[in-house]
C-alpha cells in the first residue's frame, strides 16, 4: 500500500512531549476519494512494517507511538508483526468499532500483552462506557468550548484514562485550558511564530557564538581555523566535537580541534553543526522545535529534486533549518535572519513567503499539518508520486535520528 504519514506530538501542560500519534493518508487523497480505505479490509497493517523499518527512535525519539487500527486488525495476531516493545505502542480504536463482547475480549487479550488503547470521545459517553476497563487514553474530538466541561465528565467515568484534547490550534487556547482536567494536548499551537511587531531582544553571548558558528560553516569554503577558534569559545561544543571525531576515527586518536576539523571535512562539519547548534539554540524551547527544524531541513532538501531544484538542495536545507529561527531567538523572523548569513532566496522565502524556495517550504509545512488534500493537489500538479513523498519523508526521519543521536552520544560523557 502507498501511504503518507506524519507523527504528531502530544504535549503535557508543561510542554513536554509524551508521545506521538500517526496522521496518515492512503494514496493521493484526490484520486482515492471515491475508494474505500484499504486499511478497513486489511488483515495486516502497513504501519507496523514502516515502524519496524524506521524504528521508534526516528519516529518518536523512543516515546510511545499511537497507531490507528480497525476492528479487523483487532481480531488478528497483530502483535506478531510488531518488533517494538508493547508498552511503546498504543492502539487507536476506530471510532466505528462497537463494544461487542468479541471486541472487548480482544482488547483484554492485548492489554495483558502490554499494549494500550485509545478510545475516541465525541459526546457519546453511553456508546463507549463498556470500553472503560481497557481504555488508557481518551481522545476528545469536540469544539474548544466543550473541552473542559466534557473532560471533567469523562474523567469521572474513565478514572484510569489519560484525557487528550485534540486539534488545539492556537497558543491562547492552550493557555486557557492547560490547567483543567485535560492531561495531554495535540495541535500546532506550539509552532506559533514571533509577530513582526515584537521588540527585538538582546541575545545572550552564548547564542551569539552559535550564530557566528552557523555563519562560518555556511560559507562556501570556510576556514578550519576560524571554525575551531569559534568552537573553543564553548567548552561543551568543543568536547562534543572531539568525541564525535574520535568516535569516527578508525585507529589514530585525534588530539586537538584543528586535527579534528581536518579529519572530518567541511561537509560532515556542516551536518554536525546543524544538529549541535540547533539543539543548543532550542534549549529554551520545547524539544519538538529542535525536531521540527532538523526534520524540516532534511525534508526540504529531499523534496528539492521533485520541485526541479536539485541544484539548490543546500539552500533548501538551510531554509528548513532557519524556518523556526524566530522562535529559537525570540525575535521576528526578519530580525533573526539579519543575524545569520543566508542567500536572498532563503530570506525571500521565510520573510516574504514567495519564490521557488517557498513553494518547497510551503509543501513541507502542509505535510507537517497532515493536510493531505492539499498535498495531493500539489503532487498531481507537479507529477510527484506518493512513493516519492513517502521516501523523502522516511529518509528525513532516518537522517534526523542519526544526527540527533550523534549529538546526544557526544554529550553523554
Amino acid at each position: 500500500m502507498h501511504f503518507l504519514l506524519v507523527p504528531k506530538p502530544l504535549f503535557t501542560s508543561g510542554m513536554i512531549v509524551e508521545g506521538y500519534y500517526l496522521s496518515y493518508q492512503y494514496g493521493n487523497a484526490i484520486l482515492e476519494s471515491v475508494k474505500s480505505n484499504p486499511l478497513d479490509r486489511a488483515m495486516t497493517s502497513p504501519f507496523f512494517e514502516f515502524i519496524n523499518k524506521v524504528g521508534l527512535d526516528a519516529l518518536t525519539q523512543n516515546k510511545p507511538l499511537f497507531v490507528p487500527i480497525t476492528e479487523i486488525l483487532l481480531m488478528t495476531d497483530m502483535e506478531k508483526e510488531i518488533s517494538e516493545p508493547p508498552n511503546k505502542i498504543v492502539f487507536i480504536m476506530d471510532k466505528q468499532t462497537r463494544p461487542e463482547p468479541t471486541v472487548l475480549e480482544r482488547m483484554k487479550r492485548f492489554t495483558k500483552l502490554g499494549f494500550r488503547f485509545v478510545v475516541i470521545y465525541q459526546n457519546n459517553l453511553e456508546d463507549i462506557r463498556p470500553f472503560v476497563p481497557y481504555t488508557d487514553y481518551l481522545f476528545l474530538r469536540l469544539p474548544v468550548s466543550h473541552l473542559v466541561s466534557h473532560a471533567r465528565i469523562v474523567q469521572k467515568e474513565f478514572p484510569r484514562a489519560t484525557v487528550v484534547a485534540t486539534d488545539i490550534e492556537e497558543q491562547p487556547i492552550f493557555d486557557m485550558i492547560k490547567h483543567s482536567s485535560i492531561d495531554l494536548f495535540d495541535g500546532p499551537f506550539y509552532k506559533v511564530h514571533i509577530p513582526s511587531s515584537a521588540k527585538q531582544n538582546a541575545l545572550t553571548p552564548l547564542k551569539v557564538n552559535y550564530i557566528q558558528l552557523l555563519n562560518i560553516v555556511n560559507q562556501e569554503d570556510f576556514d578550519f581555523q576560524t571554525f575551531t577558534r569559534t568552537v573553543r569559545q564553548d567548552m561543551a561544543l568543543a568536547v562534543q566535537f572531539m568525541k564525535l571525531v574520535n568516535t569516527s576515527a578508525s585507529r589514530t586518536q585525534i588530539k586537538n580541534l584543528n586535527q579534528a576539523a581536518a579529519m572530518l571535512g567541511q561537509r560532515e562539519i556542516r551536518k554536525w553543526v546543524a544538529a549541535a547548534v540547533t539543539n543548543a539554540l532550542c534549549a529554551d524551547n520545547p524539544s519538538e522545535v529542535t525536531r521540527i527544524s532538523l526534520l524540516r531541513a532534511k525534508f526540504c532538501e529531499n523534496m528539492g529534486k521533485h520541485f526541479e531544484m536539485a541544484m539548490a538542495v543546500e539552500n533548501l536545507f538551510l531554509m528548513g533549518l532557519f524556518s523556526v529561527l524566530d522562535v529559537v531567538l525570540s525575535v521576528p523572523i526578519k530580525d533573526a535572519l539579519g543575524m545569520v548569513f543566508v542567500p536572498s532566496a532563503i530570506f525571500e522565502a521565510l520573510v516574504d513567503k514567495r519564490g521557488m524556495h517557498y513553494e518547497v517550504l510551503n509543501f513541507v509545512l502542509t505535510y507537517e499539518h497532515g493536510a493531505w488534500a492539499e498535498i495531493s493537489r500539489v503532487a498531481l500538479m507537479r507529477h510527484i508520486s506518493v512513493d516519492d513523498i513517502h521516501v523523502a519523508y522516511r529518509d528525513a526521519l532516518l537522517w534526523y535520528s542519526n544526527m540527533i543521536n550523534m549529538v546526544v552520544d557526544a554529550d553523554d560523557i
